[in-house]
């Protein structure tokens, strides 16, 4: 088997010769800047996933949520991303901490498109001189421990085909999961970091960590 970066080369230039290269309609939506669309999108969205590397191909993509418009607009060229507490993984630091490469994927609830940002993450600390000048409420200065800076390189917008094929904001699916969950209870990790998994039916090929409910049949909280 080929390595893997010979692989999609190959794969890259197959496609290149039959399709070409983007369409300049294509090219002209990657902006060095967040234009004022951009901007809104970001200042509504309350979900973004981040997508991080080590720089040796080990990556990480981790969503982080909040208020719409936790992530700030600083201006058309940086965002400050905030941190809060977490599972103390740090995966993402972890990863920064050897390559500042980022790409943030902006979602709005009901909105088809996307936002797309890839740029340089910057850790901040709370012990940062620059702390008590980013625009945080008195909570959020007091409450975060860090956050990022994320300098904007490259920024656009992604059409909504994705979603639609998905159908990801469909209203009826959305009633349907909230009112019969297609998935039974989060399994529980072990100390070995494995879930060992006492499973009933499937559900979507995935197996829960207990019998999985049948339609209708009333779940455990908690």
């Amino acid at each position: 088997m080929s390595p893997l970066p010979a692989a999609a080369a190959s794969v890259l230039a197959e496609l290149t010769e039959q399709a070409g290269g983007p369409p300049e309609r294509v090219r002209a939506k990657l902006s060095p800047v967040l234009h004022p669309w951009l901007r809104r999108f970001v200042e509504l969205s309350p979900y973004v996933v981040v997508a991080s590397s080590d720089g040796n191909g080990h990556c990480d993509a981790s969503p982080r949520g909040g208020a719409p418009g936790f992530v700030r607009v600083l201006d058309e060229r940086t965002l400050f991303l905030p941190e809060e507490s977490g599972n103390r993984l740090l995966q993402t630091l972890r990863n920064l901490e050897r390559s500042p490469g980022v790409g943030l994927l902006f979602l709005v609830p009901g909105l088809r498109e996307t936002a797309r940002v890839n740029g340089r993450a910057e850790p901040v600390a709370r012990s940062d001189p620059r702390w008590e000048a980013l625009p945080l409420d008195a909570g959020e200065r007091e409450r975060l421990a860090w956050g990022s800076l994320v300098h904007v390189e490259e920024a656009y917008y992604h059409c909504g085909r994705a979603s639609r094929f998905a159908d990801l904001w469909d209203t009826g699916r959305i009633n349907r999961n909230q009112t019969d969950p297609p998935l039974g209870k989060r399994p529980a990790a072990t100390a070995g970091g494995e879930n060992h998994v006492r499973h009933g039916r499937s559900v979507h090929g995935v197996f829960g960590g207990e019998p999985v409910p049948e339609a209708g049949a009333v779940r455990p909280t908690g």
